[in-house]
């Protein structure tokens, strides 16, 4: 299990590849990408960032990679260029897409990422964009915590380009209000989180969306339609009340992204890495290192009540 850390997955994530060192064995100064495109939606902005050494202090302003020129495209069935994207760069190491209105990320459409840095240095990703869900069915949305039912969700068969199973992430987003005092919100973690919550160290807000991790085949199953059903693992969820929980179909570059972190030793029950602390991340970036990802969701609210004995 791992607290939600690519900020995308709101979902997703939290991981925040900028700063780490993704490489152990490779010490010299990365380009890092950090971009998300979700099926369906417009298209997001893209990070540029150098990486650091892990004894070496990480400050956002002086890693960002300024004056760098980023397009993406989007490719057709041949793989040349269907349609070229061009970004500005609207604050330091922060690029937006240039078109307006912004163009929408289209499902089972792949995606190359190019950019170049002031000194020539090129950056080239791609993404493959799953198909778009919905949820069709939810069983058991008002439930009590660790109790004989969990919520369940059914979603539409997602189709694919290619012959791979569906890889599925489930996020638990609390739906209390968090301009409330940190004492009282501290009250409503279920009881593995409140375990795993240090005030001095950590903000509770770190808790609100928490995740399944990575939940291939073996871990739902299809109907003659070919529709997905999967619960929700109460280790999904941190807070007592609403919560809205979303599905997330993912690429396979989030999906390694996923599973090497996991398999990264952590220094707490939530998994939460720092700068520097994730060795050996796998990615698909050639020429520099970090993430270009994709992803489709599709949300729904449930209640978690607390056990009459807590």
């Amino acid at each position: 299990m791992m607290r939600l850390s690519i900020p995308v997955l709101s979902f997703l994530l939290v991981v925040g590849l900028v700063g780490c060192d993704t490489t152990a064995t490779e010490p010299e100064t990365e380009i890092v990408v950090e971009a998300y495109l979700q099926g369906g939606a417009p298209m997001d902005t893209i990070r540029l960032a150098r990486s650091v050494d892990a004894d070496e202090a990480y400050t956002p302003a002086e890693a960002a990679v300024r004056g760098a020129t980023v397009e993406v495209r989007r490719l057709a069935d041949d793989g040349t260029a269907a349609e070229t994207i061009p970004f500005d760069e609207t604050r330091a190491g922060l690029y937006t897409p240039v078109p307006s209105p912004l163009p929408t990320v289209q499902p089972l459409t792949t995606y190359e990422l190019s950019a170049v840095t002031s000194n020539g240095t090129e950056v080239r990703a791609t993404t493959t964009v799953p198909d778009t869900i919905s949820i069709v069915e939810t069983q058991n949305r008002n439930v009590v915590y660790q109790g004989p039912t969990q919520p369940t969700f059914t979603i539409t068969s997602p189709r694919s380009n290619r012959n791979q199973q569906s890889v599925l992430v489930l996020t638990a987003t609390s739906l209390l209000d968090f301009s409330r005092p940190e004492e009282q919100l501290r009250e409503q973690l279920t009881p593995f989180y409140a375990e795993d919550y240090d005030p001095e160290e950590d903000s509770i807000v770190t808790f609100r969306t928490t995740s399944s991790g990575p939940l291939n085949e073996a871990n739902f199953n299809r109907d003659e339609a070919g529709r997905i059903t999967t619960e929700l693992p109460w280790i999904s969820i941190a807070f007592y009340g609403p919560n809205a929980s979303t599905v997330h179909v993912i690429d396979s570059n989030l999906f390694d992204l996923f599973r090497s972190q996991q398999a990264q030793p952590t220094g707490g029950q939530g998994g939460s890495l720092g700068p520097g602390e994730i060795p050996n991340v796998i990615e698909h970036v050639e020429g520099g290192t970090g993430v270009f990802g994709s992803y489709v969701r599709d949300s729904t609210q449930i209640f978690v009540q607390r056990p009459n004995n807590r």
